[in-house]
């Protein structure tokens, strides 16, 4: 029992050293914030779904990347070496970063909630929540252990937890009822929330809901059993690499047949043969090479640059589906809100989505000590950040030229429009830069990238519902001002050319100390 109180004192203090406790802190007073602002009617039928969508799956992507960080710390390894058994220290982990969840939970809900239900709301949907996180956090750190690089743990969650997502939220919204939909466990966290803060049980009836209750909470024990067993084949199965080329790389050769083999020798003796003069590659275009080649074997970026035609078809398809059923099942109009819809799920959640793919590949670049090496070679510190930030912007000019149109969602096409995209894709190199600035390894990485994603739910939305003298501080945030080129919003008045002006320097005042910043702390 000692040895297990010690195990979660070591993952509180990791939880609040590397800055989760804080960014959990802050997400509950500015979504407790946003739904108090909202009218009744409003907050009342968007919490659930924050809750679940949201809130409850908030320490999944920081168990994955506390699992990767500690690998490449050697941590992970040392534990094997200790009395800490993998199941102590899983339940450690999982506990751990649900609890932050749950008091995230709690304010929001009390905003919401009548006065007279706030107890039995606490209660249903706050074991809703830590029901659903334990089940995403057991589910991430299982199939995380078993990928070598945090990019390929993002590739093996991400089709495992859409249907843990999209089931339950087929639940809540009432488009889908069937029994089978209970073989989902986090259909039953999902119901649990919604009993709580709505008062309607949607269960199955009798003896229906006990069972499917102990369904969820069996499937949480065995998804944490899996996740610890993991914890150590995983760990035994990743390639640990020694020099140029992993251990495993030879055996991968040789079954490629000896005429592979020896086109693949040719290749690499072509690559350290020095080039002829005046016929040097700039080093930019060396890594833009390398970044090929990391793109073939981690195609996560890759994955993100496609998204975003999916995501506008979803929107394009669902949008007025969900209209309807909340007009006449709730009496809410989101219809009236779409400007607001339209910036936070497109105009600003694809540049976040870019630029924290880009941004996760500079921490790995950091945690690998990859950029010291730019000490000593022709690639200078100023080229790297060039290229990543010039890829995250043309990935987001890409991707919002595809999903704007095809959305549904989108104003008539308008200079302010045009101003608004040009203006929302500088936002994803501002989050690269961001999190080199402010983090120092994978964990600290993610608290950067979900501090930008909530801002980028958060601004649309303040902007839209509050006056404009208490959202005008908002405009310190250079993400605030592609909203004000939006057709609907209060500022859509001013000419585009001067909102156009004062985001590019708010974009560029923000670049310039976050630089500043980084030089500091690379180059020291």
């Amino acid at each position: 029992m000692k040895r297990f109180t010690g195990t979660i004192a070591l993952e509180a203090k990791l939880v609040w050293r590397y800055g989760i406790v804080a960014v959990a802190t802050v997400l509950a007073v500015l979504w407790t914030g946003m739904l108090w602002s909202l009218p009744a009617s409003g907050a009342h039928t968007l919490v659930p779904y924050l809750l679940f969508l949201d809130t409850a799956g908030f320490g999944a992507l920081f168990a994955v990347a506390l699992l990767m960080f500690e690998r490449v710390e050697g941590t992970a390894a040392a534990r094997e070496v200790t009395p800490v058994s993998p199941g102590e220290a899983t339940l450690a982990r999982v506990g751990m970063l649900t609890l932050p969840v749950v008091a995230m939970a709690v304010p929001m809900i009390v905003v919401t909630v009548p006065d007279g239900r706030v107890w039995g709301a606490l209660g249903h949907a706050t074991a809703g929540v830590a029901l659903t996180s334990v089940l995403l956090v057991a589910a991430c750190s299982g199939l995380g252990a078993r990928t070598r690089t945090f990019q390929g743990a993002l590739l093996a969650t991400a089709p495992a937890t859409v249907p843990l997502v999209a089931v339950p939220a087929l639940h809540l919204a009432g488009v889908v009822q069937s029994p089978l939909l209970w073989a989902v466990p986090t259909t039953t966290g999902a119901e649990l929330i919604s009993r709580g803060l709505t008062g309607q049980a949607g269960a199955p009836e009798g003896l229906g809901g006990p069972i499917a209750l102990l369904y969820a909470a069996g499937c949480a024990v065995a998804f944490c059993w899996w996740a610890a067993r993991n914890s150590t084949t995983g760990l035994a199965a990743v390639p640990h690499r020694t020099g140029p080329e992993s251990a495993g790389a030879a055996p991968v050769e040789a079954d490629r047949g000896p005429q592979r083999g020896a086109a693949l020798r040719s290749a690499r003796a072509r690559a350290r043969r020095p080039a002829a003069p005046g016929r040097r590659a700039h080093p930019v275009v060396g890594l833009a090479r390398y970044e090929f080649v990391g793109v073939q074997r981690d195609p996560l970026l890759l994955t993100v640059a496609l998204a975003p035609l999916p995501l506008a078809l979803v929107l394009r398809w669902t949008w007025p589906v969900l209209v309807e059923y909340l007009r006449s099942t709730y009496g809410f109009d989101p219809a009236a809100h779409t400007p607001a819809v339209f910036g936070a799920l497109v105009l600003l959640h694809i540049p976040v989505m870019i630029g924290a793919v880009v941004a996760l590949r500079v921490s790995e670049d950091i945690d690998d000590r990859t950029l010291l090496v730019l000490r000593v070679s022709p690639l200078s510190l100023t080229a790297y950040f060039g290229f990543r930030t010039g890829t995250a912007a043309l990935l987001t000019l890409g991707g919002l030229a595809i999903a704007v149109p095809l959305s549904g969602l989108a104003p008539v096409m308008s200079p302010g429009l045009v101003t608004a995209v040009v203006l929302a894709a500088l936002f994803a190199p501002l989050v690269v830069l961001a999190t080199a600035a402010f983090a120092g390894n994978k964990v600290e990485a993610l608290v950067v990238v979900k501090g930008a994603a909530a801002v980028s739910v958060l601004v649309p939305v303040l902007v839209w519902v509050l006056p404009s003298l208490w959202w005008s501080p908002l405009l310190v945030l250079p993400p605030t001002w592609s909203l004000l080129a939006l057709p609907g919003y209060p500022a859509d008045t001013v000419a585009s050319l001067v909102i156009l002006l004062g985001g590019l320097a708010a974009a560029v005042a923000a670049a310039v100390l976050l630089a500043r910043r980084i030089r500091s702390r690379l180059l020291t």
